[in-house]
């Protein structure tokens, strides 16, 4: 099969696959001091209150859906996360999430009877360990295989895919000061076109902050405290803003910027033969703010539902990572919902 720009390919699915992974995530599900968390990024850095504004030259062909309206607003919630299903220290390298919920986003939905939120996920890395759901169901059933399920997953991984495994240990080697000098990609490609037919491109998202990293990251062994990420958080907010640009970047070769396997980076660089440059689309603001990670506020951000298929029709998610975290996300959140 030779793919096409702007294209998925749902009839490559495995069913059985998608079940194993819904079956995986609900069973490792459990509580957290006394609440059921989410399957995955259970642990929130911070929950935070946000301007999503849309930039004022938004290039015509990507005038769809929430970008139709060139200086607009929209209030947003933006949570902060670890993304693994477990309450670990700060200092254990991990992905970091950045997910934004825009309110009040009124249009033709992805999926029937949804919300009217328009929400955004993202990690502070450019790909996804695994290509696809079967990879990513087969080394997730092995993880779970009790008191030795890491070996036999890592073993897996160094002798059968060792590029996963490359990427597994290039997030676990990340470390970082802050959440909100972290750039972070949404790794998945998205629509953005039309809602029924028309024209219309296979995208994928970023959220870079004006602020740098700075380049001495901590080590896990100074002596951080187990919360030190939300410390920062709440410290920085204190006193000043942060921006991201939020940026778009479209699929210019189906073959080097695959739908179908998250695992390949679509290269921004242009030093790079076959690449594409980010284009800014809207700007998120975080003004300055108190971040009570015990307060009212933050429970009610961790009783919400962050899932990349709360969108419009005109951003729907591509791909079958993203297909399969349709089914995963909203079995999580009947789960949580009933606990």
């Amino acid at each position: 099969m030779i793919p096409e720009l702007n294209r998925e390919y749902p009839e490559l699915d495995d069913q059985k696959a998608f079940e194993q992974m819904v079956s995986l995530t609900v069973g490792q599900m459990k509580p957290i001091d006394g609440l059921l968390r989410r399957g995955q990024h259970a642990k929130a850095t911070g929950c935070v209150t946000a301007e999503f504004r849309i930039v004022e030259d938004v290039p015509s062909d990507l005038r769809h859906g929430i970008f139709r309206e060139h200086g607009r607003t929209f209030i947003a919630i933006v949570r902060f996360s670890n993304s693994q299903g477990t309450f670990e220290k700060d200092s254990v390298g991990t992905a970091r999430g950045l997910a934004i919920k825009l309110l009040d986003v009124v249009g033709t939905r992805a999926i029937a009877d949804d919300d009217t939120t328009q929400d955004f996920l993202m990690i502070d890395h450019p790909v996804f360990p695994f290509p696809n759901p079967e990879a990513y169901v087969e080394t997730m059933s092995r993880k779970n295989i009790p008191l030795v399920g890491d070996l036999v997953a890592g073993a897996h991984m160094a002798l059968l895919a060792p590029k996963e495994l490359e990427i597994v240990k290039a997030i676990k080697g990340q470390h970082t000061v802050s959440p909100l000098t972290r750039k972070y990609w949404s790794g998945a490609p998205f629509w953005l076109g039309h809602a029924v037919g028309g024209e219309g491109h296979a995208v994928k998202y970023s959220a870079v902050p004006r602020r740098a990293d700075p380049t001495a990251l901590p080590a896990p062994a100074a002596g951080l405290t187990d919360d030190y990420l939300s410390e920062a958080l709440a410290r920085d907010l204190r006193e000043q803003e942060a921006v991201f640009d939020f940026k778009v970047q479209l699929q210019v070769d189906p073959v080097a910027m695959p739908v179908e396997d998250v695992s390949i980076e679509w290269y921004e660089d242009n030093r790079q033969p076959i690449h594409s440059t980010p284009i800014t689309v809207a700007t998120v603001r975080i003004k300055p703010q108190e971040v009570d990670g015990a307060g009212e506020f933050a429970k009610q951000c961790e009783a919400m539902s962050f899932n990349p298929w709360h969108a419009l029709a005109e951003h729907r998610p591509m791909g079958g990572m993203n297909r399969l975290r349709r089914i995963v996300y909203q079995a999580s959140t009947g789960k949580r919902s009933i606990s």
